[in-house]
């Protein structure tokens, strides 16, 4: 190791030090920087390169990120996995109904069309749902009425093919 300031002892926001790292984390131009491996405040034991916590720059293990999430956001193991599909279409559904930068935001939340609470707080509400209405990899969620919201008793699991179809019939109608 080299001859560095070392660290151990030293606080960093939520970051106390507990001792350098045995091994340096290498960046991919080849430069090595030493690490250093910290207690998080909330318990976690996380691995930190040595300049990103004197630059101010990892202050905490993530926790604080995770902690002002919406409690339907944080973690559940949906991200990864054999259900990151169904996750991504809980995504999409909320961005479409409350980000106004999401494409197509005019048809959904800027109509007024919105999640019910439920499953706004709480992606398992939804996650439970899906899965004991028939969710499968290759449907998609449909409101039945166009103009209602997204919630159990409007919504139902179909096939792209469907919804397009029925896309078509309510332009039609307009």
């Amino acid at each position: 190791m080299s001859r560095l300031k070392d660290l151990s002892g030293q606080r960093f926001g939520k970051l106390l030090v507990i001792e350098r790292a045995a091994k340096n984390y290498v960046a991919p131009c080849g430069t090595t920087s030493p690490q250093y491996i910290c207690k998080c405040d909330c318990g976690n034991i996380v691995t930190v390169i040595g300049k990103n916590l004197s630059g101010g720059h990892s202050t905490n293990c993530g926790c604080v990120r995770k902690e002002s999430l919406p409690s339907s956001r944080r973690t559940h193991g949906d991200s990864r996995g054999k259900t990151k599909r169904l996750y991504s279409i809980y995504n999409n559904m909320i961005n479409r109904c409350y980000n106004s930068k999401t494409s197509h935001y005019d048809r959904y939340g800027g109509r007024g069309i919105s999640v019910c609470q439920q499953w706004r707080d709480d992606y398992k509400v939804f996650r439970s749902w899906a899965l004991e209405n028939g969710y499968h990899d290759g449907l998609t969620i449909d409101r039945i009425e166009n103009d209602g919201n997204y919630e159990p008793d409007n919504c139902q699991w179909i096939s792209a093919a469907e919804n397009t179809r029925k896309m078509f019939a309510e332009r039609k109608k307009v």
